[in-house]
């Protein structure tokens, strides 16, 4: 008894059973061993031992285990002797080429089945065990019966855990990118990977969020992609017969036969190992539907345990999407509802709006463009993100659009809209209309059904907003207006330089302006009449705005001067913007015919100036500048 003795000492601490698999198997007389799990009605090899020349591949998955001689040993419940395999009634014919004697301990515990020691004789027969080693093996039953239930137990309650663990992050979150770590970390703690896939079946399209690295550490990569349905060959699989897929070694040949494989691994390095194992889920939840996959490098890697958990965790992540995605909804509603229109703040309003599209969507930016009459150019009056290209006005065009576009590729736009595409960095585009204006959505990844879907849902949150606010802000323009030129008069100039006063004085943050008086204007209005003079007022003002930054404005000070405010501008940026203003203003031809030029005086922001301050010292450079033939001072006068 002294061998068994150890072996229950082994079995009784818990520890790992790979080391007495062997002894066991030598000590009977026999040449091998395979020993199997069972999980609902599938066996699965979990170690294997001797017996050479047979395909081990084969076994590693039995997907009866009630079949042959150990399906019989399983419905007696006791333990098995088959000295002459060949012959026996229920001998399976592909091992009967390998197995020539067969002994099975079924391991069986309060009524469930957990798998089966199987040792093997493949050279010859065996001769048989006497009473007291058929004793010992019946002890030897019992208590491995009991570890196997236990280990089995405890694996389950320790998943059940992180399944809870997972649910309490899931709460944490706002965002449905943000769920990939998270599912990446509760995975490690049950499971070994190199790659976790969250697919989304959106129509036509497949929406990928992924994980790339090693389970136990956070992803090395994570990314999102969007590709056509059945170009993920196995994830349509799993999605089109509802039931999980498990696929041992993806390199080998039976497996390469019958599954169409494409693995996904963004952006490989060129010494990066194949990915071999892999495991998929079905999930659903109410508003979508998908795939949740697993890749490893090691062949065979997963198991029967992982495949019942992962699709416990898959059940959880259902719940989990539905209710990420439409928490951002929800959470842009919030937040349309906190945001406060102010008179000469519609820029501010409308950058904050785009903002919240963050919360839905991660995108490469977007723009909202408005205009004030349906003859009139779009104006982009706020804009995010990385979208440089974007134009600042788009060309008239009736807009009778009651529902979001989606775009995919740059032939479907309408022409007037072709300037949003930028070809280089863009998949797709919406775009959402609202009455007399629109916001423009960019993505690098392209958008779905879903993202149509959730923009229809937007709109709804968004038109009274955008509607009410939109004409608001024309109404605050058009009274901020100067009508003959087009720029901002000066109420409005008091208006912002008290503004930037008052920030500047708070934040010390720095800004500068620049007068200009508009040199022969008068001898326009002497010559050919004050219509021509309004006409290149009116011309000067628009050369203005087209040389200056995206955050400069132009203001009509009165008669033939304009103010140009410059935020976040020191002496050097002013100058530059004179000079730039100031060539702009020398190329035109129509200004040039009646001999108009410009001279700039440049004031900036000193603590406790008042906007007259700043106006007097730019008024007194504009006239130094303009006695002495310049355009502009490249110093300072002394005060």
């Amino acid at each position: 008894m002294e061998p068994l003795d150890g072996w229950l000492r082994q079995i009784e601490s818990g520890g790992a059973l790979d080391r007495i698999w062997p002894e066991i198997y030598r000590h009977y007389g026999y040449e091998g061993v395979r020993v199997f799990d069972v999980h609902g009605g599938t066996a699965e090899l979990t170690f294997a031992e001797g017996g050479e020349g047979e395909p081990l591949e084969e076994l590693k998955i039995v997907a009866r285990p009630w079949d042959g001689v150990v399906g019989r040993a399983f419905n007696s419940g006791e333990p098995l002797e088959v000295r002459d395999y060949p012959q026996h009634p229920d001998a399976l014919p592909a091992r009967s080429g390998f197995v020539r004697s067969l002994l099975v301990l079924p391991l069986r515990f309060g009524g469930e089945d957990h798998g089966a020691v199987v040792m093997t004789m493949h050279t010859r027969p065996h001769p048989g065990l006497d009473a007291r080693q058929l004793q010992e093996l019946r002890i030897l039953q019992s208590l491995l019966s009991a570890h196997a239930a236990l280990r089995r137990q405890r694996r389950r309650n320790e998943r059940q855990r992180g399944l809870v663990a997972f649910m309490d992050e899931i709460h944490k979150i706002n965002r449905l990118d943000e769920l990939v770590p998270v599912l990446f970390r509760s995975l490690s703690r049950d499971v070994a990977y190199n790659a976790v896939a969250i697919n989304f079946i959106e129509g036509a399209s497949l929406r990928i969020l992924y994980g790339v690295g090693e389970s136990g550490h956070g992803p090395r990569t994570i990314g999102e992609a969007i590709v056509p349905f059945e170009k993920e060959t196995l994830t349509h699989l799993v999605f089109s017969s509802g039931e999980p897929l498990l696929i041992g070694d993806m390199t080998d040949p039976m497996a390469r036969q019958m599954y169409p494989v494409r693995i996904l691994d963004p952006e490989p390095e060129r010494d990066e190992p194949e990915l071999r194992s892999f495991l998929a889920v079905p999930f659903e939840s109410r508003s979508t539907q998908g795939v949740l996959s697993l890749q490893s490098m090691r062949p065979w890697h997963y198991g029967l345990e992982d495949l019942e958990h992962l699709v416990a965790v898959a059940e959880v992540l259902g719940y989990a999407i539905e209710h990420l995605r439409w928490r951002g909804l929800e959470r842009f509603a919030r937040r349309l509802g906190q945001l406060q229109w102010r008179a000469g703040e519609e820029r501010e309003f409308f950058h904050q709006l785009l903002l919240a599209t963050s919360e839905v969507w991660n995108q490469l930016g977007a723009a909202f463009f408005v205009r004030e009459t349906q003859e009139a150019p779009f104006e982009r009056i706020a804009v995010t993100g990385r979208v440089e290209w974007l134009p600042r006005r788009l060309d008239p065009v009736s807009l009778h659009l009651e529902q979001p576009l989606m775009f995919s590729r740059f032939r479907q736009l309408p022409e007037v809209f072709r300037p949003l595409w930028n070809p280089e960095k863009m998949q797709g585009g919406l775009l959402l209309p609202f009455g007399e204006g629109f916001i423009w959505l960019a993505s690098a990844r392209g958008f779905t059904e879903w993202d149509l879907q959730l923009a229809r849902s937007m709109m709804r949150e968004i038109r009274p907003y955008a509607e009410r606010l939109g004409l608001q802000a024309r109404l605050a323009r058009e009274a901020a207006l100067d009508p003959l030129t087009g720029v901002y008069n000066r109420r409005q100039l008091d208006q912002q330089l008290a503004r930037l006063a008052s920030l500047a004085a708070r934040h010390g943050h720095v800004f500068s302006l620049a007068v200009v008086d508009m040199a022969n204007f008068g001898g326009v209005n002497n010559r050919y009449g004050h219509l021509v003079g309004d006409r290149v007022l009116a011309r000067v003002a628009g050369l203005l705005k087209q040389a200056l930054r995206e955050e400069d404005e132009v203001y009509r000070l009165g008669g033939d001067e304009f103010v140009i405010v410059l935020p976040h501008a020191g002496r050097d940026e002013g100058l530059h913007a004179a000079r730039r203003a100031a060539e702009v203003i020398a190329r035109d031809p129509e200004l040039s015919h009646y001999g108009v030029h410009a001279n700039f005086g440049l004031a900036v922001y000193r603590e406790g100036d008042t906007p007259e301050d700043l106006l007097e010292r730019a008024d007194r450079e504009m006239y130094a500048a303009k006695k002495r033939g310049l355009t502009v001072l490249e110093h300072p006068l002394g005060d």
